[in-house]
């Protein structure tokens, strides 16, 4: 019976351990990023970011100086693209492109030339001089002279060069052209600099703010616990406690200053302003949010981006190369026209026109056209290779920005519920403190926990207008576009975002004046 159950209970554990058929795997939850309809945007701007437009207009002591340059965030794109030196670069190499284009076409016209010199023959004589009389008689024109002047004009005009000279013209149009189209994606590239440069500095702005208030917040506590403890309420501690939170608060503040200088240092730069010229920024950071699907978006990147409109651009002209080196392998015709004044040449070298008609075939070369043709195949095969992975690129930046634009956007919206509970923790701890019942402790908590959540919603908000430039440069966007929308309906023009292109240009920077004095530091914050 013993060994009965001994064998029972041995055989009810391997059935167990034995393994069993595989359950499935649980089924990977789709990405479903959070959407953004007009009524939870207003309710969004309403109720949270309304509150934050005091961190975008705060006035320091350069944003007061009178000579400050004012400018929106329109304002500074126009501004960048007019000033910065990779703007005239590019009109450079698009000025070299056009250029080589003509000199392409310069090859169907006609080429004339014109020469003239002086020669001198040592001993020139006369054909007829053993005739003797006879040669006075048929007159002096058959006698050369020493010296004399040659007067000549050559026109020539080739006729058919076997397609060289129209694949040639076709290939510097569309390299042209690629140019121009590299010229807009270079100045889109700077766009995007300028709007991330400025949201940077804006981001930067808000920062001292809310360093600012914290710092007055913490002081404040300090004042209060000192009048505490003088009464005899609190210990020492607590004071020393809240001396060092004011000092800790203060270094946040001197640090977020230098950021802000960084940021103005990087704006002027790609601004091409003087390091030393005040600025003024006029825009704040808005939520814009993003009404296209992901696959319209991919479908508009790749019709829109000027990058790969100017790799396209690109494999045309190399395909018009490899015409023109299969064109070698056909005859050459040209005509020429002489005209030949020769000044005292006498009869031996008459003037006049001399015409001529001629053709030229080259019928062996040793494989050179063979491996000229080559050559210019596997340069058109190479840039079909790069145009499919700049393809695969365009679409890895498309779908980075999509993500990072819902990422973000999901911060701003669970950052913004953390604000509203931090204010309400702030203010619950501030009145139990004036009661009686709570601790310095709880408030110093609270405002921590208040000023974390502050600095996040702007950090995240900031963080989606960066995404959202980002997805107007991957998909070729542009505010201000130099190139018209090439066989795309989605174009490169408006966007969700996109701007007035009235909007007037700031003046000119001035002359640096000295700064205003500082501005007041905010008043204490208080929980709603």
């Amino acid at each position: 019976m013993v060994a009965g159950s001994v064998f029972f209970i041995v055989a009810a554990t391997a059935a167990q351990d034995a393994p069993g058929p595989a359950a499935p795997a649980p089924a990977e939850p789709p990405f479903a990023p959070p959407l953004l309809d007009d009524q939870a945007l207003q309710e969004l701007r309403e109720e949270t970011l309304r509150d934050l437009e005091q961190y975008w207009k705060t006035e320091g002591p350069e944003e007061a100086a009178p000579n400050a340059l004012e400018l929106t965030l329109p304002q500074a794109v126009q501004t960048a693209l007019r000033q910065n030196p990779q703007v005239l670069l590019t009109q450079s190499e698009v000025d070299i492109a056009r250029a080589q284009a003509g000199q392409a076409r310069a090859e169907r016209y006609p080429q004339v030339g014109v020469q003239e010199s002086y020669v001198y023959v040592e001993g020139a004589k006369s054909p007829l001089g053993g005739l003797g009389a006879f040669s006075s008689i048929l007159g002096s024109g058959l006698e050369p002279s020493n010296t004399f002047r040659r007067d000549q004009l050559n026109i020539k005009q080739t006729l058919y060069a076997g397609g060289q000279i129209a694949s040639a013209v076709r290939a510097s149009r569309f390299l042209a052209e690629s140019q121009e189209w590299q010229r807009q994606a270079q100045l889109n590239d700077l766009e995007y600099q300028t709007k991330q440069a400025y949201y940077d500095a804006l981001l930067a702005h808000a920062l001292i703010r809310v360093a600012q208030e914290s710092v007055v917040t913490f002081e404040r506590h300090l004042a209060d616990t000192q009048q505490m403890f003088d009464v005899g309420l609190v210990s020492q501690f607590e004071v020393l406690r809240a001396r060092t939170e004011v000092s800790a608060r203060q270094s946040n503040w001197v640090a977020a200053k230098n950021a802000e200088r960084l940021a103005l240092v990087n704006f002027r730069r790609i601004l091409a302003v003087p390091q030393d010229q005040p600025l003024r920024l006029a825009s704040s950071i808005e939520i814009i949010p993003l009404k296209e699907s992901l696959e319209d978006l991919l479908v508009e990147a790749e019709q829109a981006r000027p990058e790969l409109i100017a790799l396209n651009k690109g494999i045309s002209a190399a395909g018009q190369n490899v015409r023109a080196a299969k064109g070698r392998y056909l005859p050459q015709a040209a005509a020429t026209a002489e005209y030949l004044n020769v000044d005292k040449g006498g009869m031996t070298q008459p003037d006049g026109w001399t015409l001529g008609l001629g053709a030229q075939w080259e019928v062996f070369t040793g494989g050179r056209r063979k491996h000229q043709v080559a050559e210019a195949r596997a340069r058109e095969n190479s840039l079909i290779n790069q145009r499919d992975d700049l393809t695969r690129l365009i679409e890895l930046d498309v779908r980075q920005a999509y993500i990072q634009m819902q990422d973000a956007l999901a911060k701003v919206m669970e950052e913004r519920a953390t604000v509203v509970f931090a204010r309400e923790g702030l203010r619950l701890a501030q009145l139990r403190f004036q009661e009686g019942v709570g601790t310095q402790a709880e408030i110093l908590d609270a405002e921590l926990a208040l000023t974390g959540a502050e600095s996040s919603l702007i950090r995240a908000m900031r963080d989606y207008a960066v995404a959202h430039a980002s997805m107007e440069k991957a998909t070729g966007r542009s505010w201000f576009p130099e190139m018209p929308a090439e066989n795309t309906q989605a174009g490169t023009g408006n966007t969700a975002g996109k701007p007035d292109t009235n909007t007037p240009l700031p003046p000119a920077p001035a002359e640096s004046t000295p700064a205003a004095p500082n501005a007041q530091a905010p008043a204490p914050r208080q929980a709603p």
